[in-house]
């Protein structure tokens, strides 16, 4: 969520590529997007991964830690102009919405005995099913040290803040538990020679509390969206361990929670604890007496609960699920069969943004279609029916054309009179289409690139193809090559 909760950011992966969308909290329309990054690295034996994302306090940015298997690293992107303005390399990064840091991104990494940053994770055990941040790091080498650094937006230098020692790890044996605090005031460290939490405060690099817990093995950090309570969760164990920061009172329960998304928000009289399970929500209140399970939803969604965000109210809950939608639900309604707030991204497809955001293309599913939608309120306001399959779209920089690339044709159209269309088919006889892009660098220029097989020779066999198609006015389509 944003830090006014008017808006949130959607976050997916699929192969080599990590791509977000900032969608309106209350209609769930999405209002800038698509943010892609391309990852580098052995994709196909490792495989992307989204870990988190987080607004800078103006919301005028957002930061997407992901990871190409085994590096990590996080984008930042500023919002209004889509464009990519840094990339940090770490573990775990978070903006700073308070003190004389504000406005300033953290980063935690980790230090080898030689006093190099680690940047790569030898296990392949990378953390829980929920994808959250990467909290415990197991590595061939000797890790000695957690070093903190400050980065400010559009500069790749950054500065040495302070340092965590003591936490040496030598081969597989050890894990050392760390995480920021959702407001970035806050690194919480587990150690877990010493069953004890310690608070390391960003603003001056000093450690503030000390939280000892139970023997046991610690697994995993939970703060609350607010930041003002910490829950530990062990391993082999049902036990949990949720301390208030302010009072630093703690409250031990057991719960069978392992490897699965949760969240937690602080009340005045309770902790509100929500736990996923399969398609459905478990809401405990969390006492000093125990927890005591109050609400379980009807089933949200028809796939697996993959992440979820509650408001800081407390009053709503967003629901991300395995099949790619998000869904809004008000508290009070939870029971009922229909949300109180429509689904927010059950909805056709985004395909592409138009150059002046005022105009987004989406794929209806059945029947396979092209829709050009207002952004501002999400109405079709022109369609066309495509072949099934993978989508391309490019839109003209004056928003008056739109070109749709498909497996065997490309359409050109007039946007405000879709039936000007003229549709050809530009790839070769006896080559198979493996994947394609287009754009438009003039109004009146259309680039196809393309990467083709040999339909005989499916691995060995590649060749690349490059059109350029020029269009002669608004109404007439007169096209060379």
């Amino acid at each position: 969520m944003s830090p006014d909760e008017k808006t949130f950011v959607s976050t997916s992966s699929s192969s080599c590529i990590t791509t977000s969308y900032v969608c309106d909290s209350e209609t769930g329309h999405c209002i800038l997007g698509p943010f892609e990054s391309k990852e580098s690295g052995d994709s196909f034996a490792w495989g992307v991964g989204i870990l988190d994302v987080c607004f800078s306090p103006d919301g005028k940015h957002i930061l997407v830690r992901s990871q190409i298997t085994p590096s990590y690293h996080a984008v930042v992107w500023e919002i209004e102009r889509r464009e990519k303005v840094s990339q940090i390399e770490g573990f775990d990064f978070v903006f700073i919405h308070c003190g004389r840091n504000k406005g300033r991104i953290a980063s935690m990494n980790w230090i080898d005995e030689d006093g190099s940053s680690i940047r790569k994770i030898a296990s392949t055990d990378l953390g829980g099913e929920d994808g959250s941040s990467i909290q415990s790091i197991t590595s061939k080498d000797h890790l000695t040290r957690i070093l903190v650094k400050l980065w400010d937006i559009g500069n790749d230098i950054s500065d040495r803040l302070f340092e965590v020692t003591g936490v040496a790890v030598t081969g597989f044996l050890g894990i050392v538990i760390a995480r920021f605090s959702p407001n970035g005031q806050y690194l919480a460290v587990g150690r877990r020679s010493e069953n004890v939490v310690e608070l390391w405060n960003l603003e001056d690099g000093e450690s503030t509390h000390r939280f000892p817990y139970p023997l046991d093995d610690i697994s995993s950090l939970h703060f609350s969206p607010t930041s003002d309570c910490l829950m530990a969760a062990f391993e082999e164990s049902h036990h949990k361990c949720l301390w208030r920061l302010d009072t630093q009172e703690m409250t031990s329960f057991d719960l069978d929670v392992k490897d699965i998304p949760l969240a937690i928000i602080h009340l005045p009289n309770a902790n509100r604890l929500f736990v996923p399970r399969g398609s459905t929500v478990e809401i405990w209140e969390v006492s000093m007496t125990g927890p005591n399970m109050i609400f379980k939803t009807e089933p949200l969604t028809t796939s697996w609960i993959k992440s979820i965000c509650p408001l800081r109210d407390g009053h709503r809950l967003l629901v991300g699920s395995s099949d790619g939608t998000v869904r809004m639900r008000n508290m009070e309604d939870l029971g009922s069969s229909q949300p109180a707030i429509q689904d927010v991204t059950d909805r056709p497809e985004i395909i592409e943004f138009s150059p002046s955001g005022k105009m987004v293309a989406t794929k209806s599913r059945r029947p396979d279609r092209v829709e050009l939608r207002d952004t501002t309120t999400w109405e079709v306001v022109g369609s066309m029916d495509v072949e099934e399959g993978h989508i391309e779209v490019a839109f003209s920089a004056d928003d008056k054309r739109i070109a749709i690339l498909t497996v065997d044709h490309v359409t050109i159209c007039d946007i405000m009179h879709l039936e000007k269309r003229l549709s050809f088919n530009p790839w070769p006889k006896g080559r198979r289409l493996y994947t394609w892009e287009a754009a438009f660098p003039t109004c009146n220029h259309l680039v196809i690139c393309a990467l083709l097989q040999d339909r005989d020779n499916d691995w060995d066999e590649f060749s690349g193809l490059l059109q350029v198609w020029k269009l002669k006015d608004h109404s007439e389509f007169w096209i060379s090559t």
